[in-house]
């Protein structure tokens, strides 16, 4: 006997659902992929000063290292997770950093999730691959700090804030863990307080006729834990830090261009078919919530909450920086691809992905010759023992991190100048400031005598300058050092235009020796 007739068209249907998952799983793998070569590319560079701070913070013992994070500007999740990882993989560069590589991919598969729920398959791949091809994202996962982990838990939070918030889902477990990820948060980075705020904000302005009672006290138990165990540090950390934040500049049109840099990278390259699509599809946008778009508004007001309330606190007191906005980023990437992806197929994503690739490729510097790793190599290998070296930008830490490795290890007499910046060596301070020029002026003189003194002891002693970042600031040194010393030009050393705390290396010796 025959069985039952199949529509045709039901079946056509389901053969398409079907290619189009397996499209979509396809897809989000090849993206994966992608994030691991985004992450681990180039990841064995030499570290910066703040990462240096970062690995020899998180290898003290916890009592050290709890005194030595309540001294800085930071919460301590992110090197409290670092000290264990790498007692797991050491402290090779590649190795610490795969920790903000593994946050990054896990911050990659969250938003395909969020994006999913929020706004339907093919734009929650859009949106990932806008997320895993930002220049801001991949500089994270290279980069051996909070910021990978800070922009893991703003999704996280996001998501269940949809969960329970905006989906009316007020089960218990929702709740708790959605509590438990804003509490991770603030101990990772001050600026998650932004996405809470822009949660708040959104649900007080644009649901208002929802009444929810257990979102407030989510928000409060969430401020909770921080407000108790490290607000007192907090202020402590304020008074003694008073200059934590003075190397962040005034907001402006090239910050905001930077910023949307940052965030989109190879993306842009796609606005000008996107506009032309749109005007194809008579510009429609995101239109009402339907079937495959739940809350399309939702990344959007968040997203300008969360980036306009620290830029407008900035214009008073300047906290806003590219660092910083990674806590909106994901938003950026939701908001982008619910407008683009009402128009992109499955084929964008990957063709996003694979430009961002060539990029990376053909623009990503190597190692640099005046990397911190080099540095430290060239010192082992030019100067003696007794030799003086001074350096004027955030070198010094990871220099001497890597001397201490190097199988001939020098005695040299180092320091900074202005010697502040060695009080606090994951920034400068207001070196540049035009009122403190006498007090460095002396601050010099008082060097150079001290070098010149030196030499009494040790003939032949010859000066290591390593300068080139702030030019008014080398100049007040440099002229003392030429009154005193004799330059050596055959022996100097200059950088590539990258380097982005040295230009130059320059050699002084006792004239007429």
């Amino acid at each position: 006997m025959a069985g039952p007739a199949i529509d045709p068209i039901y079946s056509t249907q389901l053969t398409q659902t079907r290619n189009a998952s397996i499209g979509s799983r396809v897809c989000l793998v090849l993206m994966l992929l992608f994030s691991l070569f985004f992450a681990a590319y180039h990841s064995d560079t030499a570290y910066s000063s703040d990462e240096v701070w970062s690995v020899k913070t998180a290898s003290l013992d916890y009592d050290a290292e709890m005194t030595a994070l309540k001294s800085d500007v930071h919460p301590p999740l992110y090197f409290q997770l670092l000290h264990g990882w790498i007692r797991l993989v050491g402290t090779g560069e590649r190795a610490v950093r795969s920790l903000s590589g593994v946050f990054y991919i896990l911050a990659a598969l969250s938003l395909y999730g969020l994006g999913r729920e929020l706004l339907g398959t093919r734009v929650s791949l859009f949106s990932t691959a806008i997320y895993v091809s930002s220049p801001l994202a991949i500089l994270s996962a290279q980069f051996a700090r909070m910021y990978s982990l800070l922009s893991l838990l703003s999704i996280l939070s996001t998501w269940f804030y949809l969960q329970f918030w905006l989906k009316n889902r007020q089960r218990s477990w929702l709740v708790v863990l959605y509590v438990a990820v804003n509490v991770l948060g603030t101990f990772t980075h001050i600026a998650f307080f932004f996405v809470l705020f822009a949660q708040a904000a959104f649900a007080l302005l644009c649901y208002r006729r929802v009444r929810i009672k257990t979102f407030p006290i989510a928000i409060f138990l969430s401020a909770v834990p921080y407000l108790f165990l490290w607000v007192p540090v907090l202020v402590k950390q304020i008074r003694t830090s008073s200059e934590g934040l003075a190397w962040v500049k005034s907001p402006g049109l090239s910050m905001v261009g930077d910023l949307f840099l940052l965030y989109g990278g190879a993306f842009w390259i796609f606005v000008p078919v996107l506009l032309y699509l749109w005007w194809r599809h008579g510009f429609k946008w995101w239109g009402a919530p339907d079937e495959t778009a739940g809350f399309p508004h939702l990344p959007f007001w968040l997203l300008i909450i969360t980036f306009s309330t620290p830029l407008l606190i900035s214009f008073v007191k300047p906290i806003f920086n590219s660092r910083l906005a990674i806590v909106g980023l994901h938003l950026f990437a939701l908001t982008v691809g619910a407008i683009a992806g009402k128009v992109a197929n499955y084929v964008w994503p990957l063709l996003l992905i694979t430009l961002t690739v060539c990029f990376i490729v053909l623009v990503h510097p190597a190692s640099e010759a005046c990397d911190n790793r080099a540095l430290a190599t060239y010192l082992s290998q030019n100067a003696a023992d007794g030799d003086a070296a001074i350096f004027t930008s955030l070198t010094r830490l990871p220099v001497d991190y890597y001397l201490e490795r190097t199988p001939t290890h020098k005695t040299l007499f180092e320091t900074s100048f202005p010697t502040e910046i060695d009080r606090h060596p994951g920034y400068e301070g207001r070196i540049n400031d035009p009122a403190r020029r006498t007090a460095l002026e002396q601050e010099a003189q008082e060097l150079v005598d001290n070098i010149e003194e030196m030499q009494l002891k040790h003939r032949g002693l010859r000066v290591f300058f390593f300068h080139g970042s702030h030019a008014e600031v080398d100049s007040i040194i440099e002229t003392r050092l030429k009154e005193r010393f004799e330059l050596v030009p055959d022996q100097e050393v200059r950088c590539s235009e990258g380097s982005p705390y040295l230009k130059q290396i320059s050699v002084y010796r006792q004239k007429d020796y």
